[in-house]
């Protein structure tokens, strides 16, 4: 009849897709001996551009930095460099600009053009790739005086009587604690130790992170980033504002040395006269709160794998909860999707200083790039630029803190049917590695130390990247954990 389907139409291509099916999922790398390489039927249809939900919170949800191009234009011209290059959209690929409009009077948050930061001083060393010792990648030191980790050895030697802290800030590279969690487990287990760390007061996605489990409501998060007159701006870039009855619940996870801690603590400032309720598994405090401008903490000395923090009072701007040890090693995820980086030229000096008074760090890792590199990119000397202030004025801010920089990891793209490292990938990593040797800091190259060129595509195939080919999911932060830890090691034992 017309307009009906015989049973026998649908049958041939029915065979054949189950044949093609059945012909994916047989691992022909490694019956061909690596002639013949792996294909999924699934993710050969599905653009790649879209991330696979197997692993994280959908990439193309990655916010757009609003405060990257007003930074890039105070330190190039457009005859250099056109800031409009560096716009990147929800899919990490670089647009146009549009044209700026002279009627308009509300120009948008983006950053203090009133802070006056210093030129960083003109290394002495010339930046240059390290090669592989032992089969380990050293990290390379463009510090003045040679001095390497100083900071973070010599916390080191006191671990017994003080917590030895290391920040880690970037972007959703690691985010949900990926990539972090396992070099924390891995110094802990080396150096002693308990507990996630910093914790912000709200997740949006709460079941990503394996290494706490946090439940809460009633905050509103701030982000600096959106906000360039707010003078909170902590070295987190964020903080959290609740009213009476916000409350953050955080739990112990399974992980090692994450199931419990021994100290609570909650970082804060006050509008109000208050309250704030702390509970853990055997205590429930009241700490009574007074309005200031400066930075307070409460603290819970008590073995626990809870923590309940719960407000009393109204406009209390909250900048994070610490759940650690009062020794060992505490390693602090600090991520913010879509950052740049451009931000952190311009967090406030003295809540630095206030903070330190409870929460001192002794090594600084910056993870940035991923939202800045785009195929269509091929200078990224403005960027190196600008790193080089953010770098200048976190050293102020922390002084007594070594700091680090990550380059930027493989990142795959798709041609035609196969997919390969995006072709730009070393001009970035080369203007990061010079903004390490400019402002005399330390430099590790991530994507030597997953493999370089297309090694973006063998992590892909091992499944330790989402389908994106660019982000890490928890097995590829674990492998890239244990790299960096070794290479961290390596300087820490007098290699260098």
């Amino acid at each position: 009849m017309k307009g009906q389907i015989s049973g026998n139409a649908l049958t041939v291509p029915l065979i054949a897709v189950c044949l093609l099916f059945g012909l994916s999922v047989v691992d022909w790398k490694a019956v061909s001996g690596g002639a013949l390489s792996n294909f999924n039927l699934i993710e050969d249809i599905v653009e790649i551009s879209h991330i696979a939900s197997e692993d994280a919170p959908d990439a193309t949800d990655d916010l757009i930095d609003p405060a990257l191009e007003a930074a890039i234009a105070e330190v190039t011209s457009e005859a250099e460099l056109p800031v409009h290059d560096f716009i990147v959209d929800n899919n990490q690929e670089v647009v146009p600009a549009p044209a700026p409009d002279a009627t308009r009077t509300d120009e948008p948050d983006a950053i203090e053009k009133t802070v006056d930061i210093e030129e960083p001083i003109v290394a002495k060393k010339i930046a240059q790739p390290s090669q592989r010792v032992n089969g380990i990648l050293p990290i390379e030191d463009y510090t003045f005086d040679q001095s390497g980790l100083r900071h973070l050895k010599n916390a080191l030697t006191r671990r017994d009587s003080r917590r030895v802290r290391i920040a880690v800030i970037g972007d959703s590279y690691i985010e949900g604690d990926i990539f972090a969690q396992d070099i924390r487990r891995l110094l802990q287990q080396e150096y002693g130790g308990r507990g996630v760390g910093y914790m912000s007061m709200h997740s949006d996605f709460p079941g990503f992170r394996q290494s706490v489990n946090q439940s809460d409501q009633g905050w509103t998060v701030r982000d600096m980033r959106n906000h360039s007159s707010d003078k909170v701006k902590p070295l987190s870039g964020e903080y959290c504002i609740g009213n009476i009855g916000s409350v953050t619940t955080f739990k112990g996870s399974k992980m090692d040395y994450a199931h419990d801690w021994s100290s609570s603590k909650l970082l804060f400032i006050a509008e109000n006269d208050g309250s704030i309720t702390v509970k853990t598994d055997s205590l429930t405090q009241e700490f009574p709160i007074k309005a200031g401008e400066q930075v307070q903490m409460i603290n819970i000395d008590d073995e626990t794998s809870k923590a309940v923090f719960r407000l009393n009072s109204n406009g209390v701007k909250v900048l994070g909860a610490w759940l650690e040890d009062n020794r060992g090693v505490g390693v602090d995820c600090m991520s913010l999707r879509g950052n740049s980086g451009a931000t952190h030229k311009s967090i406030s000096m003295q809540l630095a200083e206030q903070m330190r008074q409870h929460v001192q760090y002794d090594l600084i890792i910056i993870e940035y790039g991923l939202n800045v590199l785009s195929h269509q990119q091929s200078k990224y000397d403005s960027y190196g630029k600008l790193m080089s202030q953010v770098v200048s004025h976190l050293k102020k801010c922390y002084p007594d803190c070594d700091i680090m920089m990550l380059g930027v990891g493989d990142r795959g793209r798709k041609n035609g049917s196969s997919v390969s490292s995006v072709s730009t990938i070393e001009s970035l990593i080369s203007a990061q590695r010079n903004c390490a040797a400019e402002c005399g800091i330390l430099f590790w190259d991530t994507r030597s130390a997953m493999g370089g060129e297309d090694a973006i595509v063998d992590w892909r195939e091992r499944r330790l990247v989402n389908a994106d080919y660019i982000h890490l999911n928890h097995k590829g932060g674990k492998e890239l954990a244990n790299e960096f830890v070794n290479s961290l090691k390596f300087m820490i034992n007098g290699s260098n």
